[in-house]
C-alpha cells in the first residue's frame, strides 16, 4: 500500500449545479432510490488507527438502487437530456458495468432509449442488470474499458445519440458525488474529516469533495476525500506522480476492482487534483481481503471496486493520510459503493463455496 497526495493549488472550485441533487429521492421520486444509510462500525476503530482516536464510519451505497451509486448521476444527466431533447432522445454509454446499469435504469425511469458498450469482461451480474431493462447492451471485442468507451463515443456519433460519461459529464458528477456527499452530512450531522472513496475515472470522489467544501468554511480551504485505487489500474496516482493526465491505462494484470479499471481524462485530473487530497492505491490481496472481511464480519456483499476503500481501513490508515488532525479525534467515513459482483468471483475472494445464494435487492 503506498499514498500519493495531491500537492496542486487549489483554485477556485469549478461550478455545479449542487442545489439540484440536495435532494434526490424528492427530485425523483418513481426512481425509488434510498438515502445512503451510515452507519458507525465500532469494530473497525482500532484497525484503523491503533490509538483509538478514530471513528470509522462506512456509507452503505452498496445498498442502493442498481446495486451501486451510479444511478444518481444517471437520472440527473439523462432528466437534462430529456428536457433538451424530448422523450424521443437516444443515449449512448460505455461502462464496466454500474454505470451501464444507473443509465439503463434512468432511461427506463424517464423513457429514453438508452444503449450500452461494456467491455468483453464485464461481470455478468452487471450485464443481467443492463438486460432487465430492457436495453440495448454491445459487448465490445477488447476487455479494457477504454477501448469499449471509444467505441460508444463512435456509435454515439454515428446515431446522432448523447454520449453519457461516467466522469466528465457534470450532471453525472453532481450527481454522483454531489448528492451522496449532502446525504452523507445529513447522516453525520456534520462534515466528516476524513472520506475515503474508490477512484476510478475521478467523478465520485470529485463531487462529494465539492458537496463538503459547500457545507464547510474548513472544507473550502483543506482537503479531506481520498480516493483508492487498485495497483493493476491506477491512473489517478501515476497522473498525480507525473503532473498530467493518464488518459489511457491497461491493467498490469486482473483485477477485482474492474470499475476502477483504464485511464483518466485531462478534464477530470484536472479537477479531481484540486478537489481531493491524494490517493491511497492498495494491492489486489488487500481488495480481496476487504471483500471476504465484508462478507464474513458484516454480512455486506461488496464487489472489488467498493471494497478497494475498505482496504486501507483493515491494514490501517497509511501514514501520511490523516496526519492534520494531530492529536484530534477523527471522523472517517468509508464510501462503499456496490455490491455487484458475480457470485464466483466473490467465493474466491471469500476463500469458500457461499452456502446460500446472493440475495439482490433491486
Amino acid at each position: 500500500m503506498r499514498t500519493v497526495a495531491s500537492f496542486h493549488a487549489r483554485q477556485r472550485l469549478a461550478p455545479l449545479d449542487l442545489e439540484a441533487v440536495r435532494w434526490m429521492a424528492d427530485r425523483f421520486p418513481e426512481a425509488s432510490l434510498r438515502e445512503t444509510a451510515v452507519v458507525r462500525a465500532f469494530e473497525l476503530d482500532r484497525r484503523a488507527d491503533p490509538s483509538g482516536r478514530t471513528r470509522v464510519w462506512l456509507a452503505l451505497e452498496a445498498l442502493q438502487t442498481t446495486g451501486s451509486f451510479k444511478v444518481r448521476g444517471a437520472l440527473v444527466a439523462l432528466d437534462r437530456i430529456l428536457k433538451a431533447h424530448g422523450a424521443g432522445a437516444r443515449v449512448v454509454a460505455a461502462s464496466a458495468g454500474n454505470h451501464g446499469a444507473g443509465v439503463a435504469y434512468a432511461a427506463h425511469v424517464l423513457g429514453l432509449t438508452a444503449t450500452i458498450v461494456v467491455p468483453a469482461n464485464v461481470p455478468r451480474t452487471k450485464r443481467d442488470r443492463m438486460f432487465r431493462e430492457a436495453i440495448t447492451v454491445v459487448v465490445a471485442e477488447s476487455e479494457h474499458y477504454d477501448d469499449a468507451e471509444a467505441q460508444a463515443e463512435s456509435l454515439a456519433e454515428e446515431n446522432g445519440a448523447t454520449f453519457v460519461s461516467p466522469y466528465d459529464d457534470l450532471d453525472v458528477l453532481s450527481g454522483n458525488g454531489g448528492s451522496l456527499g449532502f446525504e452523507v452530512v445529513r447522516a453525520m450531522g456534520g462534515v466528516p474529516d476524513l472520506a475515503l472513496v474508490p477512484l476510478g475515472g475521478g467523478g465520485l470522489a470529485t463531487g462529494l469533495a465539492h458537496a463538503f467544501a459547500a457545507e464547510s468554511e474548513e472544507c473550502r480551504a483543506t482537503r479531506c476525500v481520498w480516493g483508492v485505487q487498485s495497483e493493476a489500474s491506477a491512473a489517478m496516482a501515476l497522473s498525480l506522480e507525473r503532473g498530467a493526465a493518464v488518459e489511457r491505462l491497461r491493467a498490469t494484470g486482473p483485477t477485482l476492482a474492474k470499475g476502477l479499471e483504464g485511464g483518466i481524462s485531462k478534464p477530470a485530473f484536472a479537477r479531481a487534483k484540486e478537489a481531493v487530497a491524494g490517493v491511497i492505491v492498495v494491492c489486489e490481496s488487500e481488495i480481496a481481503n476487504a471483500m471476504s472481511y465484508a462478507y464474513r464480519e458484516m454480512g455486506l456483499v461488496l464487489e472489488g471496486s467498493a471494497a478497494a476503500s475498505l482496504a486501507p481501513v483493515l491494514c490501517g490508515i497509511p501514514p501520511g493520510v490523516n496526519e492534520s488532525r494531530g492529536e484530534s479525534e477523527t471522523d472517517l467515513v468509508v464510501v462503499l459503493t456496490g455490491r455487484n459482483v458475480d457470485r464466483g468471483e466473490l467465493c474466491a475472494a471469500v476463500g469458500h463455496p457461499l452456502r446460500t445464494p446472493l440475495r439482490t435487492l433491486t
